[in-house]
């Protein structure tokens, strides 16, 4: 069984400071709005919702890089953003933020994608989606390819945000796959089922436990699906490693090999509000984790850390890096006098 050390983890994110990751992938506006219910409408059976204020947040690519940033690390965004009021709200948060945009395309022939929801008493009530999905001309995905090849120089990893809306069709992706060989720079991408097989050969693909399900054709019910299912998405997508996030029940990775290792890590979170947006600080902080020395065991670890820190907040929400700190410290699954990651904390060590 692999060791994971609470010392070694702590200097791992000593180093994450500067280290720059690029993200590639669907930018969203999440917006919100927050109030209380006291009635229901006279008009129809819903309930009527005081509006107390508004807020927005990034959501998508965007919340990838906000996390990266947030715990330390230099963030690059290639994505496409509109001409609308709603694209130049996103761009100016992101550039608060200090993400590097010069990766975005604003283009004018689609809206920027807006996620509105609405909040009550910590309840999410509705939400209502303003897009235009579909593959993007190609004079565009030329633009965004060209801004992707300079960035690429230099960085950790390459880190691939997949919301399905249309920025990383398969072409794109095949192209996006060859400039990163080009450059050694290994790739992360958080997929759609729909588009998954476009990410044959990546370094690690973190689908959560449905998208695990559906891609490799295996419901996943008990251990013994699970393996099968990820020793099947291992096989069919040839890359390097497998997540697969499974809420409650943590994460298992899966590394390539003869034979296939299994690492099953528990769930930290004791009190889960909202999932929005969890699965891209797990593909965050396990990119930055990666780039700056960490083995994927150990980059998988402090994911779920992260993880479990944000599903506490309701909304879309990213970790920073002295909060990681306090999280691991203070991680029952580290033995007090060795610093060691408690067995337990692996139900198994399987070899397929």
């Amino acid at each position: 069984m692999d060791q994971v050390m609470l010392e070694r983890l702590l200097k791992v994110l000593e180093g994450v400071s500067g280290t720059r990751v690029v993200v590639a992938g669907d930018a969203i506006l999440d917006r919100y709005i927050w109030g209380k219910v006291s009635r229901i409408s006279p008009e129809a059976p819903v309930p009527v919702v005081n509006v107390t204020h508004e807020s927005v947040r990034m959501g998508g690519a965007c919340n990838v890089v906000l996390n990266v940033q947030r715990l330390g690390g230099k963030a690059s965004l290639v994505a496409v953003v509109g001409t609308d009021p709603e694209g130049k709200l996103l761009l100016d948060e992101l550039l608060r933020e200090g993400v590097d945009v010069t990766g975005v395309v604003r283009y004018d022939g689609r809206p920027t994608t807006t996620k509105t929801r609405v909040v009550a008493h910590s309840q999410q009530l509705l939400r209502f989606d303003q897009e235009e999905k579909g593959v993007l001309p190609p004079e565009t995905q030329r633009l965004l390819l060209d801004r992707l090849g300079g960035l690429l120089e230099g960085a950790g990893v390459l880190l691939l945000s997949d919301y399905a809306k249309g920025v990383l069709s398969p072409l794109f992706v095949s192209e996006v796959f060859q400039l990163a060989r080009q450059h050694g720079v290994p790739v992360f991408v958080d997929p759609k089922v729909a588009s998954i097989d476009s990410f044959k050969g990546a370094t690690i693909l973190t689908p959560n436990n449905l998208e695990a399900s559906q891609a490799s054709g295996v419901e996943i019910l008990d251990e013994a699906s699970l393996i099968e299912a990820g020793q099947r998405l291992i096989s069919r997508l040839g890359s390097e490693s497998v997540l697969i996030t499974r809420g409650e029940a943590g994460m298992t990775l899966f590394e390539a090999g003869n034979p296939i290792h299994v690492s099953h890590i528990p769930a930290v979170a004791k009190d889960v509000y909202d999932v929005t947006g969890a699965g891209d600080t797990v593909i965050a902080t396990m990119s930055l984790s990666y780039a700056s020395g960490a083995s994927l065991l150990e980059s998988a670890v402090l994911s779920n850390m992260a993880a479990g820190a944000v599903v506490g907040i309701v909304g879309t929400a990213a970790i920073s890096l002295d909060e990681l700190r306090t999280v691991l410290k203070s991680s029952p699954f580290f033995d007090p006098q060795s610093g060691r990651f408690r067995p337990e904390g692996f139900r198994a060590r399987v070899r397929l």
